[in-house]
């Protein structure tokens, strides 16, 4: 079997965020990004509009890098939800999302992205994965259309901020494992931040899912339930969260050691940091850039 090789990616939807209503804007950047020649992968919300669809697509054929597009933002901006326990609501949902999934074909993407929507509590949790579990099934034969695509749902945070249905790892992984059979190129989009606030210690938590991760980010988080900054907020990496360059040193290394998988050439990594309009937002790409070409380096330490 073919060996599935960890590669640098860039979360430009979190690293730009203040740019992201503008898809020329996104697109002007991913341009930029693609001649950094760290980078293997590109991130960006859905990018709709024909021309900078197409501008899109010629960076990533041109410049050999490849592209991930997370369907969340549209989906949350229509109020739209993958796991909605009400059946017109979420048949909506499934439409959209299948819709995206074509816009992100016409800009060349291979990967498509989204999270799984909120949790209804226990009493309902099981039926809304079983109506999660259909809709990513009826995603999953659209898709079928581009050989060269996968999708990836992102686990977030069950309690602590977020409040996802599918979050947690034991449940979710077995949940995952039987949806696999009829939906085979469902993968994991594995965030450590929401393994933290899931009282998760992220290297073993990345160890059990195996084969499943696509993609993995390195996300910072404060875990003092007490501290008025506890929960996913997209910080900066570092105290006084709990992502230190020793923390993500160790899940480079775990994230090494993950079966290979006969779909995936390649896994991608980025560090996923929220900017607002007041940061230099090319400064801090910088600075993420360097954070994880010293995780991926191995040496646990920033210079």
């Amino acid at each position: 079997m073919k060996q599935t090789m960890l590669v640098p990616s860039a979360h430009i939807a979190e690293l730009f965020f203040p740019d992201m209503q503008d898809e020329s804007r996104v697109v002007d950047i991913a341009d930029r990004l693609s001649q950094q020649p760290f980078y293997r992968f590109i991130e960006t919300g859905m990018v709709l509009q024909p021309a900078q669809a197409r501008r899109l697509r010629d960076i990533s054929e041109t410049k050999q890098v490849k592209l991930t597009q997370w369907m969340t933002f549209v989906l949350n901006q229509q109020g739209l939800n993958l796991s909605s326990p009400d059946r017109i609501q979420r048949k909506r949902s499934m439409k959209r999302a299948c819709e995206l999934v074509h816009r992100a074909a016409e800009c060349g993407a291979t990967r498509i992205a989204f999270v799984s929507g909120s949790d209804p509590g226990a009493a309902q949790r099981e039926a809304a994965k079983s109506a999660l579990g259909e809709t990513l099934e009826q995603i999953g034969e659209v898709m079928s259309q581009y050989p060269q695509m996968i999708m990836q749902l992102e686990p977030l945070d069950r309690f602590a901020h977020k409040c996802q249905l599918i979050g947690p790892t034991d449940e979710t992984l077995r949940w995952m494992q039987q949806l696999r059979r009829t939906c085979p190129r469902l993968y994991l989009a594995w965030d450590s931040a929401h393994v933290a606030l899931n009282q998760e210690d992220p290297v073993e938590a990345l160890r059990l899912w195996g084969a499943l991760v696509s993609q993995l980010h390195l996300a910072n988080a404060i875990l003092d339930p007490h501290d008025p900054g506890y929960g996913d907020h997209h910080m900066r990496f570092g105290a006084p969260g709990f992502l230190t360059p020793a923390v993500a040193t160790a899940i480079v290394a775990a994230a090494r050691q993950l079966p290979n998988d006969p779909r995936l050439d390649e896994r991608s990594i980025a560090v996923e940091m929220r900017t607002t309009p007041d940061d230099d937002r090319w400064q801090i790409e910088q600075a993420c850039r360097e954070f994880l070409q010293q995780a991926l380096a191995g040496t646990g330490e920033m210079a």
